[in-house]
């Protein structure tokens, strides 16, 4: 079973083609969602468009999938959410077409995992900047599992990233105390 059988596969818009000339009352606006604005949580620039650009927006359920190395999957929340997505991701967005039901989560934990990383090494393209050519990611082979093998499969992935959450803010926690504990011994005793 290929990718494209069970999920959309939509490729981001190409922001500089779609921006308007002029600003009026007839433009649309959009936030466009970049990686350093996620992760930094500053502010998404803004696109003006004469053109409805809905299409290519991101929805809660949907996979982002970065396509020029490093890859980044990332599963749209609420912040991403309603952000255009530019060229440089694909969405990848569950779809009903065949009768088959697959998990989200499921999805996103293959993509991520080494087997789909190895179908990724056969695909990848370029010599500079490497990346996946859209047609071969639609045709990204994917397990043929029913409903509940993908269920354990997703309450397994889900529970190990509450542990490795847990562990990285234990850590944090961890440094600070040590890190205080150092201090007072250079300051002699004192803050």
């Amino acid at each position: 079973m290929f990718l494209e059988d069970v999920t959309q596969i939509i490729i981001g818009v190409v922001v500089k083609r779609k921006e308007a000339k002029y600003k009026s009352t007839e433009t649309y606006q959009y936030e466009v969602f970049n990686l350093k604005s996620y992760e930094e949580k500053i502010n998404y620039d803004l696109l003006y468009s004469e053109e409805n650009l809905d299409s290519f927006r991101a929805k809660k359920g949907d996979i982002l999938l970065r396509l020029a190395f490093p890859l980044t999957i990332i599963e749209v929340d609420d912040e991403i959410e309603g952000k255009v997505i530019n060229n440089q991701y694909c969405i990848i967005r569950m779809s009903s077409i065949i009768n088959k039901t697959y998990n989200i989560d499921f999805i996103k934990w293959f993509l991520e995992s080494n087997k789909a990383k190895r179908q990724f090494e056969k695909i990848l393209i370029g010599t500079t900047i490497k990346s996946i050519p859209v047609i071969e990611l639609r045709k990204l082979e994917i397990p043929d599992l029913n409903s509940k093998e993908q269920e354990q499969i997703s309450k397994i992935v889900n529970t190990w990233n509450k542990q490795k959450n847990l562990y990285k803010r234990m850590l944090k926690e961890k440094d600070k105390y040590y890190d205080s504990i150092i201090n007072k011994l250079i300051n002699g005793g004192s803050k």
